[in-house]
C-alpha cells in the first residue's frame, strides 16, 4: 500500500515538472493521471481473470496493494484448502468407522431419501449405496411397521421389529432418530438370535416347569393319600413309584447342572490321549446292561487306528447318550453299528440304527433342551430331554460337530465329528 503512494506522488512529480517546462501543467497531470487510472484497470482485471481459475493461472504481479491482495487470497485459499482436507479427512474416517459397524446405517434426508448408506445395510436392508442414491427409503423397505414408523413423526427414537426385505427368517430392531436438522438417521440391528435365545428362555422355563410338574404331582398325591396309619401295603404299593418319580427327578436335576457347567465352562476340559476303539468297546458293554436293552445287535466298526485327544469322561458321556438313545427308541433285536472312520479332513465316531427313522422337520431341533420328538415316548423311557443337548454342548467344547440324519422307515446315523487338529497316531505302537 506504501509503495502505490509513493508511486503515484512520483508520476504527479514528473507530470507537474513537465507541465512547467512546457507550461502545460494541468494537461501533463490529467494525462498522468489517466495513464495511472488504466494501469490500474489493468491491473485490476489480471486479478479478475486469476481469480476465475486460482488453481490453474499464476497470481498477477505488481508491486503495492494488488500483490498485497493477492498474497491475502492466497494465504485464505491455503487455509481454505487446509480445512477442505482436514475435513474430507473426518469424513471418510466417519464414513469408514460407519461402514464397519455391525449394524446397518442408512442417512435419509428430509423427504426420506438415501443420502447414505454403509455395507451392513446392503447385507441386512438391501439398500445399495451409491446406485440407491436418492432413492426414497419407503420403496425399498415395505414392511408395514416401517411405513408406520417413517410416517408417524412422534415414534422417532422408538424401536420397531420387522423382517428384513432379504430373508423373511431375519428378525431386524429398527431405530429411527433426527440428524443435522431435517435429515434422519436408520439403523438396524439383526436380533434374530436375541429372539431365539428368548423365545428358547421362555421355552425352557415352561418344560422345566412341565417336566417337575409330574413327579411332584404324583409324590404329592401319594403324600396326600397317606397318613401315619395307612396300611403297610399301601405303602408298599406306592413306594416303587415314588422311588421312580423321585429318581427321574434326581437325573433331571443332575443333566441340568451337567449342562449348566459345560455351557458356562465351569468344569475345565482335561484333555488327555484316549484310544477311541478301546472306549467304544467299553460303551457297548455299558450298553447291554440298559434297563431297555432288548437283545440289540451291536457291530463296532474301527477303520482307523487314530486316537483323539479330548477329555475321556465328557466323550464317554457324549456317545453313551448316542448309544443308550438308539437302544432306548429301537425295537428289540435291531442292529445298531457304531463307527470310527475318517470323514475328508474330520475323524468321526458315528452310531447308526435300523429304527423308525425321524422326520425331517424334527432334525434341526434335535438339541434344543426338553426337544422330544414324541413326548408320551421318550416319557416312558425315561428321557429327560437333555441328553442331545448335553452332547452338542461336549462336541462344541472339543471343536466338534454333531451331524444328524434320518429318513422314516431306515433309521437314522449320529455323528461327532473331530477336526483332525485333535488326532493323533496311536501311541501303542
Amino acid at each position: 500500500m506504501q509503495w502505490d503512494h509513493w508511486r503515484l506522488l512520483s508520476l504527479l512529480s514528473l507530470a507537474g515538472f513537465a507541465g512547467l517546462l512546457f507550461g502545460q501543467m494541468m494537461t501533463f497531470l490529467f494525462l498522468a493521471t489517466l495513464v495511472y487510472a488504466l494501469w490500474l484497470q489493468h491491473n485490476w482485471y489480471k486479478l479478475w481473470y486469476w481469480l476465475q481459475k486460482p488453481k490453474k493461472r499464476r497470481s498477477p504481479s505488481a508491486e503495492g496493494v494488488i500483490d498485497d491482495v493477492c498474497r491475502l487470497i492466497e494465504q485464505v485459499r491455503q487455509q481454505n484448502s487446509n480445512r477442505k482436507k482436514k475435513l474430507t479427512g473426518y469424513l471418510k474416517r466417519f464414513q469408514s468407522a460407519t461402514a464397519a459397524l455391525p449394524d446397518a446405517i442408512v442417512v435419509l434426508g428430509e423427504f426420506g431419501e438415501v443420502d447414505w448408506a454403509n455395507y451392513s445395510a446392503r447385507e441386512l436392508l438391501g439398500v445399495h449405496w451409491p446406485r440407491d442414491n436418492n432413492v426414497r427409503i419407503n420403496n425399498l423397505i415395505r414392511d408395514p411397521a416401517f411405513q408406520q414408523l417413517l410416517e408417524d413423526p412422534f415414534r422417532f427414537g422408538s424401536i420397531t421389529t420387522v423382517k428384513s426385505p432379504l430373508d423373511e427368517d431375519m428378525q431386524l430392531e429398527l431405530k429411527l432418530v433426527n440428524y443435522m436438522g431435517a435429515g434422519r438417521l436408520l439403523i438396524a440391528r439383526d436380533v434374530t438370535q436375541t429372539i431365539k435365545l428368548q423365545r428358547m428362555r421362555r421355552d425352557f422355563v415352561a418344560n422345566v416347569s412341565h417336566e417337575l410338574k409330574t413327579p411332584l404331582t404324583v409324590l404329592r398325591g401319594y403324600l396326600e393319600a397317606f397318613s401315619a396309619d395307612s396300611d403297610s401295603e399301601q405303602w408298599r404299593a406306592a413306594l416303587p413309584a415314588m422311588r421312580q418319580q423321585s429318581e427321574r427327578m434326581h437325573i433331571m436335576i443332575k443333566d441340568l447342572l451337567a449342562l449348566s457347567q459345560l455351557e458356562t465352562g465351569e468344569k475345565a476340559l482335561r484333555r488327555v490321549p484316549a484310544d477311541v476303539a478301546t472306549l467304544l468297546q467299553s460303551i457297548i458293554d455299558d450298553a447291554h446292561n440298559v434297563e431297555h436293552f432288548r437283545d440289540h445287535r451291536f457291530s463296532l466298526n474301527v477303520e482307523t487306528d487314530k486316537w483323539l485327544i479330548c477329555d475321556i469322561d465328557e466323550v464317554r458321556s457324549a456317545v453313551s447318550n448316542l448309544v443308550f438313545n438308539a437302544v432306548k427308541y429301537t425295537p428289540a433285536a435291531s442292529q445298531i453299528d457304531i463307527f470310527w472312520r475318517q470323514e475328508g479332513e474330520n475323524f468321526c465316531i458315528a452310531v447308526e440304527d435300523n429304527g423308525d427313522g425321524i422326520a425331517d422337520h424334527h432334525l434341526e431341533r434335535l438339541t434344543e433342551r426338553f426337544y422330544r420328538v414324541d413326548k408320551g415316548r421318550s416319557s416312558d423311557a425315561g428321557g429327560t430331554g437333555l441328553g442331545l443337548a448335553i452332547v452338542k454342548h461336549v462336541l462344541q467344547r472339543h471343536g466338534a460337530n454333531l451331524n444328524i440324519t434320518s429318513e422314516i422307515g431306515h433309521g437314522s446315523c449320529f455323528s461327532c465329528c473331530f477336526p483332525s487338529r485333535i488326532v493323533i497316531e496311536n501311541i501303542n505302537v
